[in-house]
């Protein structure tokens, strides 16, 4: 796939913002036996990692808007046309135990005059297995340069948000399970809305992948077709 601007700078931040993460991680697998300093040590790689991503967009997307998923958000233009929507660690229980399964994870999404917002580009990165998930609306969605499909398996019952919390097929990490069901790993997922604003930009890999997604009061239910 070749990128436009705005998915490169979206990539590029990344990566950049993941380069510190192998040594830290390391660090954290030898903190196992000290949960609060484990916790403590966590907590300083996700400060870096937003610190870097808060940088990098300051000088390449001045104007765009910041919104991160810890609740902060950065407003350079109150009239601006874009914003990323920034997950610096989704996964950070996973990341705080030595579990790599957590992902670095941008949306950008466009602000059109009647104020309503759309989904244009998202990156996902599983850094632990170099795993780069990406997509652009009308583009396809893609795994390290390869096109990626949901899967055309059966997907048979869609699991309740209880009975997916108890599955282990359950990641920790929302835009992990996406990535996963994008590329075909899993068939179905299914997600509370709680702090659904922040996640929904990333639905845009499902629709890209050719997935399903179905909404009602209590959750969302992400599936094959």
């Amino acid at each position: 796939m070749r990128y436009s601007a705005n998915l490169n700078v979206i990539l590029k931040a990344i990566d950049k913002a993941s380069l510190h993460m192998p040594r830290d991680f390391t660090e954290l697998e030898n903190l196992q036996s000290n949960p609060a300093s484990a916790e403590k040590f966590a907590a300083a790689c996700y400060r870096k990692v937003k610190q870097v991503l808060i940088d990098d967009f300051a000088k390449v997307r001045p104007d765009f808007n910041l919104i991160f998923a810890d609740g902060q958000k950065i407003v350079n233009n109150e009239n601006a046309e874009y914003s990323y929507t920034i997950y610096p660690i989704d996964g950070f229980s996973n990341l705080m135990r030595s579990n790599p399964d957590f992902t670095v994870a941008v949306a950008l999404e466009h602000h059109n005059k009647a104020g309503e917002k759309e989904a244009i580009s998202v990156g996902i990165s599983k850094v632990f297995g170099g795993e780069l998930y990406y997509c652009e609306k009308g583009f396809g969605a893609y795994l390290n340069n390869r096109r990626i499909r949901v899967s055309k398996r059966n997907s048979g019952e869609i699991l309740s948000a209880s009975e997916l919390e108890q599955s282990p097929r359950a990641y920790g990490s929302r835009t992990l399970t996406l990535a996963y069901l994008a590329s075909s790993r899993i068939e179905r997922a299914v997600f509370s809305k709680e702090d659904f604003e922040l996640f929904k930009p990333f639905l845009l890999l499902i629709r890209e992948a050719g997935g399903r997604i179905v909404e009602d009061e209590k959750s969302v239910s992400v599936f094959n077709v």
